[in-house]
């Protein structure tokens, strides 16, 4: 910075900063503490405790005490320049004392028509009458989980004097939950029906009211006011409520709702007594709030309950339960007495209805009135108890003595922790330098020194041979103590072959080759046992360093310092589980060749009833002086294998549909078509591609559909599946090239080919021809589209007898045709070519690479088999894979399996 920055500072609290919140509360109560000694003890409460960001909400017992709190209480914050405004009151000698410049107003001062209900944190209080009311006019939401979700969450109900009403839709929500459906998937019908009715009922809550004050008329100071919450619990869901009793000499006892919870059952299956235990535990933490927020009011606190199981826990201490059981009873005596808890009766206890919810207006008016039993004038409450089925309460059963033996120690856990070599080398020897600076830091071996700076040579060979005699004595200790003894000769059935020997505490290679000239470690190898991770470890680190060559390059690398124990299969193993390797090598998928579709063996159709389309070119012709390209579309019968030659201007949507257009007004109209996708016709070169796949298939298809035609897609990348067109487009090419000596040819010249080209197509034999001076003229497409036999023969008579000897003579040669076609041409196509065998199917969740002709293979796309596509002799041939670009459709012979889902 080329200047000392500037400081500024704030002239006004700014409003949305993430600080805001706090400063405000700050100055308030900071307020408050400069000034409190001026002011009554009940004004500082009031700001302390019934503040709620800016809204303050505050009752008094006397209008006197009202009056004497709006003076002060504006005095004083206005001292901390604070202005209040908006007063609100049910009493219009307390509102004559508004400050007139606040906004206060009085039911008085309304104006007529003036709404008398206020919006107080979201509730509605009508001052007149000074109750509350609820309104319920949801937002129109999608008929959704998201839907349903915005709509219960914007209920407001702080006190839960309600709650029992919002159970039913969150328990709908739940079993939407449960069943996994999406956020924005439709509702099925019984569901829209639930929910329709729940918002219905909600909507005539409008008439429901609840008094603000807890005391009515007649009740004097010297009444009592005792706490009675309820709890229960169903199979979806369970709560607790909480009712003020106040009692009078002079009236009956009046019964008030003060506050409730209602929750949902756990989705994950939790026992009745467990739920209702539950449930009490809610009803102390409801009591503590409640006397936290309205302290010295209550004079006794009872909590019922319709559990005997629940009763038997909390009254016998002494007995050990379950840790569930223990962990909610220990929060229960926490916070409340054995002797306040009493049984009531399921039908009179109105927790019943915090736990399953209401649906009905008359249950809604019972609720909030409370328990009838509760407005009786007796002291003292008792009910008769059922007795507790032992077998339902969970005891702890007596301590059980385990012992356990640890064989394995950390140095192995070190040892496979890590899958590459020379990590663990470079790991271990980190390891073994931070141990020989504890050493020297901790005890008296000042002598000793320490390695500083980037690890060494030495320091690393010191740890490896340190590792290999772990594994060594990880597998081999018995040997090893016979090696150390030098008793007898190992006759391990592994390693009696090496002849074993101790060289430095490390197992090596005893051989045949001591006395050769070579290195120490070339005659005696450290042996190493197979399947060990240190050995696997080794092995990748060799075959990496090889460049990922075959298993004998690697065996040969390794035994110039160690000697694997089955080596060439350890090997074997290790390099075919290497992933640079199978993505190298990995096979494309196979399976048997598939039946032929129908398609190919109906009889008796027309032909070109079966379609298959392709195009091919650039063709260069001269208009003129211009050169212009031309592109052919061939045409081929699925059944007959007869052809049918185009010639398309341009790669238009609009020019291949009047090519079609040709074609049909020609050789009549397909009923089914069939192509390669449009991404990959067979005879497409990079620019034909690029155009085709710029067309309008829906206006192709409506055009199609308008027709009453099919068209059939093979699936992407599957040039195969085109093989009937994929021939022709071959013989096309080489009979272009014979015919024509020019490159480029004139446009009608052109057209000319491509017909006398269709000709000798059409003429090529079906079946395979014979030297046999007896056999029959080989069957040809021309036989069926020409009926070439029946060609210049001369028909005398009267035209009606003529034209009736033509038709007959037509469906005469028309049934020799399929005739010969059935015995002569179809047998040709009974024997698989290739593809034999049936081989594993691909199965959701492989995971594959996918192969594509625009990058190397090491490149090719990895992604994970999403759906299989079975065909009817139960083999899949198509698969949807969904790679890092996105979800594809290919055929299997375009995927090579890396690892399979079992």
């Amino acid at each position: 910075m080329s200047r000392e920055p500037v400081e500024y500072q704030m002239t006004s609290h700014p409003f949305g900063a993430t600080s805001s919140p706090f400063c405000a509360n700050f100055a308030l109560v900071k307020t408050v503490q400069m000034f409190s000694d001026q002011y009554d003890i009940f004004v500082q409460n009031a700001v302390q405790d019934n503040f709620y960001v800016d809204d303050c909400l505050v009752s008094f017992p006397s209008v006197e005490q009202a009056q004497s709190f709006v003076k002060q209480i504006n005095e004083l914050l206005s001292r901390g320049g604070f202005r209040l405004k908006k007063w609100v009151s049910n009493s219009e000698m307390v509102a004559s004392v508004f400050p007139r410049m606040s906004g206060g107003l009085s039911t008085v001062d309304m104006p007529p028509g003036y709404s008398v209900t206020q919006r107080t944190l979201g509730l509605e209080w009508d001052t007149k009458s000074d109750v509350f009311k609820f309104r319920f006019d949801p937002v129109e939401r999608p008929l959704t989980r998201r839907g349903i979700m915005s709509v219960v969450s914007s209920l407001f109900d702080p006190l839960g004097l309600i709650s029992p009403t919002c159970l039913p839709a969150k328990q709908l929500l739940q079993k939407l939950c449960r069943a996994k459906l999406g956020w924005d998937q439709p509702l099925c019908e019984s569901d829209v029906a639930a929910w329709e009715v729940w918002v219905n009922f909600m909507r005539r809550l409008g008439s429901v009211t609840v008094n603000r004050s807890l005391k009515k008329e007649g009740f004097d100071d010297e009444s009592k006011t005792e706490l009675h919450v309820f709890s229960d619990a169903s199979e979806s869901g369970y709560g607790a409520v909480a009712y003020a009793r106040i009692v009078s000499q002079k009236r009956a006892p009046h019964c008030v709702l003060l506050f409730s919870k209602s929750r949902v059952a756990p989705i994950k299956h939790v026992t009745i007594p467990r739920l209702e235990l539950a449930a009490a535990v809610l009803s102390v933490r409801v009591s503590e709030l409640l006397k936290g927020s309205l302290p010295n009011l209550f004079c006794q606190t009872s909590f019922w309950t319709d559990s005997m199981i629940v009763l038997y826990y909390i009254k016998n201490c002494d007995r050990r339960y379950v840790t569930f059981v223990a962990n909610r009873l220990s929060v229960i005596h926490q916070y409340s007495q054995v002797e306040q808890w009493l049984y009531v009766k399921s039908e009179w206890n109105p927790a019943d209805w915090a736990s399953r919810g209401i649906t009905k207006e008359k249950d809604l008016k019972d609720w909030l009135d409370g328990p009838v039993f509760l407005r009786d004038r007796r002291q003292g409450f008792t009910m008769d108890c059922m007795e507790v089925p032992l077998e339902d309460v969970e005891f702890k059963g007596p301590p059980a003595q385990v012992n356990v033996t640890v064989t394995k120690t950390t140095h192995f856990s070190l040892l496979s922790y890590f899958s590459d070599w020379t990590k663990l080398v470079r790991i271990a020897s980190w390891l073994r330098r931070y141990i020989d600076y504890i050493i020297v830091l901790y005890s008296r071996h000042k002598d000793r020194s320490i390695n500083l700076g980037p690890l060494s040579v030495m320091e690393q060979e010191t740890t490896k041979i340190k590792i290999l005699k772990l594994v060594q004595r990880e597998v081999y200790p018995e040997i090893l103590e016979i090696l150390r003894k030098d008793t007898k000769s190992v006759t391990h059935n592994d390693l009696r072959k090496l002849s074993p020997v101790m060289i430095d505490g490390l197992m090596r290679v005893g051989g045949r080759l001591g006395y050769s000239e070579f290195s120490a470690s070339f005659k005696h190898p450290i042996i190493l046992p197979n399947r060990h991770s240190v050995t696997e470890s080794i092995i990748r680190h060799y075959h990496k360093e090889e460049g990922h060559c075959g298993t004998s390059q690697v065996l040969a690398a390794i035994r110039e310092t160690y000697w694997i124990v089955k080596g060439i299969r350890e090997v074997k193993r290790v390099i075919g589980r290497c992933v640079v390797c199978r993505r190298l090598n990995a096979r494309i998928g196979q399976q048997m060749m598939a039946p032929l579709p129908p398609c190919r063996v109906k009889q008796g159709w027309y032909s070109f009833a079966f379609t298959g389309i392709d195009y091919f070119g650039p063709l260069i012709v001269r208009r003129g002086r211009s050169i212009e390209k031309r592109y052919g579309c061939v045409f081929t019968c699925l059944q007959t294998r007869a052809v049918h030659l185009e010639v398309a201007h341009d790669l238009s949507t609009d020019s291949f549909i009047m090519v079609l257009m040709r074609f049909m007004g020609r050789r009549g109209k397909p009923l089914e078509i069939y192509s390669d996708n449009g991404s990959n016709f067979v005879g497409a070169v990079s620019e034909l591609r690029q155009f085709i796949r710029q067309w309008d298939l829906h206006k192709i298809g409506a055009q199609l559909t308008s027709r009453q035609i099919q068209w059939h897609f093979n699936p992407p990348s599957s040039s195969h599946r085109g093989g009937v067109w994929e021939r022709i487009i071959r013989s096309i090419r080489r009979l272009l090239l014979v015919i024509s000596n020019e490159r480029v040819l004139q446009e009608e010249t052109l057209i000319t080919y491509m017909v006398e080209v269709e000709r000798i197509l059409n003429n090529r034999p079906l079946v395979p021809v014979t030297s046999d001076v007896n056999d029959r003229l080989c069957l040809t497409p021309n036989n069926l589209l020409l009926l070439r036999d029946c060609e210049g023969i001369a028909i005398e008579g009267s035209l009606q007898d003529k034209y009736g000897r033509r038709w007959r003579q037509v469906n005469y040669l028309a049934d020799v045709f399929w005739r010969r076609w059935r015995k002569e041409y179809l047998p040709t196509l009974q024997c698989r070519q290739k593809w034999l065998m049936k081989h594993r199917n691909f199965r959701e969740g492989d995971v594959v690479i996918v192969s594509t002709d625009v990058v190397a293979r090491g490149l090719w796309p990895l992604g994970i088999v999403q759906r299989c596509e079975k065909d009817k002799d139960n083999l899949v041939r198509t698969v949807t894979v969904k790679t890092k670009d996105g979800i594809i459709r290919r055929d299997i012979r375009k995927v090579c399996l890396l690892e399979g889902a079992d």
